[in-house]
């Protein structure tokens, strides 16, 4: 009989749903980028220096910005950011790039 393990940490999976996934309680008016157009940012997502992702800015609000990368493991992630902890960045200055981008939006003089 096979055993199958479930990977999820339960316990940080409830936390995660229970502060809906790093943003504030307080909200504002979310905007969201059009789909395969989303701006490419560096944003800190930790404690230290080095703690940087090259990401998109999927949606934001005055206070927050919600960021979407490929970890290190290649696992797709979205994290709830302070704005002051995210600038934005050309999409060929990003470590990471969406291979779903709208290439047309990103390098209009390329057509």
């Amino acid at each position: 009989m096979l055993a199958f393990v479930n990977k999820v940490d339960v316990v940080t999976a409830r936390e995660y749903a229970r502060n809906d996934g790093g943003r504030p309680v307080k909200r504002g008016t979310v905007t969201r980028a059009p789909y395969r157009r989303e701006p490419y940012v560096r944003a800190r997502i930790g404690v230290g220096a080095d703690d940087t992702v090259d990401a998109k800015a999927i949606s934001w609000d005055r206070n927050t910005v919600q960021l979407k990368w490929v970890d290190e493991n290649g696992s797709m992630r979205t994290q709830w950011v302070p704005a002051s902890d995210v600038r934005r960045i050309t999409r060929d200055e990003s470590a990471w790039r969406d291979p779903y981008d709208d290439y047309g939006f990103y390098y209009p003089d390329e057509q």
